[in-house]
């Protein structure tokens, strides 16, 4: 076996000859399975839920140019498409039977979650068309329910820069001032398939026993409000035709369908990218964009507004616009491309007009128990949670106000604490983790060739374990990162 040393040295050699790097995704996002676990956000810990819920666990996302050759009759039949594209498939799967979100009586529509199912689908897939953070978002209280205000919930900060945005304790950081730091609003967000119980969705189709209630190994297609542009962006808007002046939430269809071979359910949604693949669906001539988002209407005309609308948008709304002026919509037509985030999970039984829904899964690139932003988990990381407990246990912030090397969070729930690692409420000893060992990328414990090789595979074939700066590309920077992390060895 080779030493660390020559291990290395060949590392380099191998690298010596660069490979061609492509910015076109595969609009893959993958999610741990087995990792959904239960967040409530009421006061009392106690909304309740049908006896032996299992929580929703996120499988996969995907994001892709569709092509579809019956697109009146079963837009979901055809085949993924790479580059520009005139429709998208945005396909989730989760594990288990999942029903169609039922209203949570924000509009006229009576609270009613479980209408379809006992396993309601609820959450935010968010979609970042440019795929850059500063250029969009939303603005108080909707961002109280998006992915940064969020994903700390669960233990969890995405990779990257955008980890400076996310609310990590939500009494100190989620207030409705867009100016104060974290800036959770600003998430780069453009686009949601938002299941959010605003209204009740419509059975288009449905089989099995037809008795409206969504059961194992039926295929049902429900119609509503389910995607829209975000609300934040509606005051310099010209759009109309939507649920408002300005917004861009046109009524579309989603197909449920649970695979009972495997116990997973898949969500689909077939959506126009331009006003051609809207006439496509419609089976019409194609219309022009017109910014009547009840007609033919696209990803395309809600960019028009909006790159249009960013030249006059001032103050806050100016922050999220201002990179789009001057930009050209034909540059976002390739789906592969796009960011997305996902934040999903379920309601209560009962009505709690303060604490709408109850997460259980976020996604996705996260990583769990990184508390000092450096996108690894070390003795840093442990060392925070220690001086956190010295520092307020006993105190205001603590909740029991006793000095027993516990911190419980007041009024967990509503308020989180990223550092409360393990979801019990507390700040304590059991929240600490094992550091990691970046470079054991075999996962045997030790630093060797073997990790070496499997570097150099996963480098050669661009795959995100050889991203050690996390920035999307592969060259030195990430052979250097590896190299440092490989010289550091296993704790």
């Amino acid at each position: 076996m080779m030493n660390r040393a020559c291990s290395i040295l060949m590392l380099v050699m191998c690298l010596m000859t660069p490979i061609a790097w492509s910015s076109d995704g595969d609009g893959v996002f993958t999610d741990a399975v087995g990792d959904a676990v239960i967040r409530r956000t009421d006061s009392g810990q106690d909304a309740p839920l049908p006896m032996g819920f299992e929580p929703i666990d996120l499988l996969e996302l995907r994001v892709e140019g569709w092509e579809t050759s019956t697109p009146q009759t079963n837009p979901y039949n055809g085949d993924s498409t790479g580059g520009d594209a005139n429709l998208v498939r945005i396909q989730i799967r989760v594990a288990g039977l999942v029903a169609p979100p039922g209203p949570i009586g924000l509009d006229a529509s009576p609270y009613a979650p479980y209408l379809f199912g006992d396993r309601p689908l609820f959450g935010y897939i968010e979609l970042d068309v440019d795929d850059q953070k500063n250029s969009g978002g939303e603005f108080m209280p909707l961002a109280k329910n998006r992915y940064l205000a969020n994903v700390g919930r669960f233990g969890l900060s995405p990779f990257g820069s955008i980890s400076d945005r996310m609310v990590r304790n939500a009494a100190e950081d989620l207030d409705s001032n867009f100016n104060t730091e974290p800036q959770f609003e600003r998430s780069g967000g453009d686009f949601a398939l938002a299941m959010c119980g605003c209204f009740t969705p419509s059975i288009i189709t449905q089989d099995g026993n037809m008795d409206s209630n969504f059961d194992a190994g039926e295929t049902w297609i429900v119609s509503g409000r389910f995607f829209e542009r975000f609300v934040a962006f509606a005051p310099e808007s010209g759009l109309f035709g939507g649920s408002d002046f300005g917004l861009f939430d046109p009524v579309v269809e989603l197909q449920f369908k649970h695979e009972t071979s495997v116990d997973e359910t898949t969500i689909t949604l077939i959506f126009p990218v331009t006003n051609e693949g809207a006439a496509e669906l419609l089976g019409q001539s194609e219309q022009s964009v017109d910014s009547n988002v009840s007609n033919q209407t696209s990803i395309a005309e809600a960019l028009d507004d909006l790159i249009y609308g960013a030249d006059y948008a001032v103050g806050n709304l100016g922050e999220l616009t201002q990179p789009w002026e001057g930009r050209q919509k034909e540059d976002y037509y390739r789906p592969r491309q796009w960011g997305a985030s996902a934040l999903i999970g379920t309601a209560s039984l009962v009505k709690d007009p303060t604490a709408f829904f109850i997460w259980t899964d976020t996604g996705f690139d996260e990583i769990h128990g990184d508390l000092d932003d450096d996108d690894l988990v070390t003795e840093s990381d442990t060392q925070i949670i220690e001086d956190s407990i010295a520092l307020l246990d006993g105190t205001a912030s603590d909740a029991d106000g006793v000095v027993d090397g516990d911190v419980e969070i007041v009024d967990y729930g509503p308020n989180f604490d990223l550092r409360d690692l393990n979801g019990d409420g507390i700040i304590s000893d059991d929240d600490i983790l094992a550091p990691d060992c970046p470079a054991d990328l075999t996962g045997e414990g030790s630093l060797n060739f073997l990790d070496v090789s499997a570097f150099l595979s996963a480098y050669s074939a661009m795959d995100p374990a050889a991203d050690f700066v996390v920035d999307g590309q592969f060259n030195f920077l990430d052979v250097s990162a590896f190299l440092s992390a490989f010289g550091m060895g296993c704790p």
